[in-house]
């Protein structure tokens, strides 16, 4: 865990040195929009928004391997259910007999 914490820091530090060594205004056009910030703050906003993007893209993946899983741990609890009832008539039918 302190690996993690360590490496964290390790990166905060990265970035903020970014930062500061990247701190000249450039412009930005994107279409009818005209923006000036530093470089290191566009960056980290289109690092964020394809982050973002990326995201959004897997949503409808995880809902459908979620909504499977549901489906198949509904479906095992139901075979459970069968099976218990199957080894209960089981024995009830061994002690009958014996």
């Amino acid at each position: 865990m302190q690996i993690f914490l360590f490496l964290a820091l390790l990166i905060a530090f990265a970035l903020v040195l970014f930062a500061i060594q990247n701190s000249a205004l450039v412009p930005v056009h994107f279409l009818a929009f005209h923006f000036e910030g530093t470089l290191a703050f566009i960056l980290v906003v289109v690092f964020a928004s394809g982050v973002l993007t990326g995201i959004l893209m897997a949503v409808p993946s995880f809902w459908r391997k979620s909504s499977a899983l549901r489906e198949q741990k509904r479906r095992v609890k139901q075979l459970e259910e069968v099976a218990a009832m199957n080894a209960a008539s089981q024995a009830k039918g061994k002690e009958r007999s014996a």
